[in-house]
């Protein structure tokens, strides 16, 4: 059963379907397809490194991790949404690149034939290597979460239509009424969830929802999810939420989103923003970056609330935020932030 909107998808959930004690083999296998000869930057077994001792207490060198055959995969995992979280780990490291080397998307190609894998995230990737970053940059959208927008609103599809990939995350026409919502978060008790809200974007000067060129309705819901997980607004906070939001979640727009969206065009830079550009921010490769990462999708993990579904946060918005933070146990962190590099957060 699928739904978009105000509820929940019951198909697959990122690192949701991978126990412990599978770990292994799903680490083999992501070698097997992605290491080949070599890695081709070190932020990959960096990054695959924090992700799997985060989740799943998993420490081994992924230099020298001895590779798994996909026969030897496939025998491991039958399930379908298990080979769907190999798969995507798998474009996690292949998004981590610069430049997408043909003949690592054609390994991945030929694991995901193999493990009977076929879905957007793949064709967003494929877009990405050879260049359409126009069709991709629109697939990823229509597909990730602002895609539930276009459902629920009739109105938001023909500015879609009229405008692009930008009608998705920019308030393309003025709304007074929901700009006014917005503003008026200033009156909420102090230390409330509103409060914090309307505090992040007078600390930014950011216009508010409904004003032509801020944010549109959907991309500002990741807005509260901000301020409810304590990331901010740097390249780097942008990939924590991201991270946190897929990993609270069992809709799979939701790896899209952060696979082909978050970690490609604010790590790589090869793909913009319809919000805020192209971004050249290599941050996996700073200190810190990877584990930064793995922690939000443990986090994540452990949240109760789905963060990641359109939810109406202005109906709990004079709630204190300690209280909804416990509510829906979102636990600390335990990766600092590293101040040098969150001139923006």
């Amino acid at each position: 059963m699928t739904r978009r909107g105000m509820q929940v998808y019951t198909n697959s959930m990122f690192f949701k379907h991978i126990n412990t004690s599978q770990a292994s083999m799903m680490a083999a296998a992501i070698v097997g397809a992605c290491r080949e000869d070599g890695w081709a930057l070190d932020v990959q077994p960096k990054l695959l490194g924090a992700i799997f001792s985060a989740l799943f207490d998993f420490d081994e060198d992924f230099r020298t991790l001895p590779a798994a055959t996909i026969d030897d995969v496939a025998a491991t995992f039958p399930n379908a949404e298990e080979r769907r979280e190999i798969v995507d780990l798998m474009l996690t490291c292949e998004l981590c690149l610069h430049q997408i080397p043909a003949e690592l998307s054609d390994s991945i190609n030929r694991w995901a034939a193999h493990l009977g894998v076929s879905d957007i995230d793949l064709t967003v990737a494929r877009e990405l290597a050879q260049g359409a970053q126009a069709q991709a940059q629109f697939d990823l959208y229509r597909n990730g979460f602002w895609g539930a927008c276009t459902e629920i609103d009739p109105a938001f599809s023909a500015l879609v239509e009229a405008n692009g990939a930008r009608a998705f995350a920019l308030t393309i026409t003025a709304d007074p009424v929901e700009s006014a919502r917005w503003l008026a978060l200033e009156h909420c008790p102090p230390g409330s969830l509103g409060r914090g809200v309307w505090d992040f974007y007078r600390q930014r000067n950011f216009s508010y929802p409904g004003t032509p060129g801020a944010a549109s309705k959907g991309e500002s819901h990741h807005d509260w999810v901000h301020v409810l997980s304590d990331y901010g607004t740097s390249p780097m906070g942008e990939v924590e939420v991201g991270a946190f939001r897929m990993t609270t979640t069992d809709d799979p727009g939701a790896a899209l989103t952060f696979i082909a969206g978050q970690l490609a065009f604010y790590q790589g830079g090869i793909m913009p923003s319809a919000l805020t550009g192209l971004h050249e921010d290599h941050i996996l490769e700073q200190p810190g970056g990877p584990e930064r990462v793995a922690d939000a999708l443990r986090r994540g993990r452990e949240c109760t609330f789905d963060a990641y579904h359109l939810f109406d946060f202005f109906t709990v918005a004079s709630e204190p935020l300690d209280g909804l933070r416990e509510r829906w146990n979102f636990v600390p962190k335990l990766v600092a932030d590293s101040a040098s590099w969150d001139l923006n957060a």
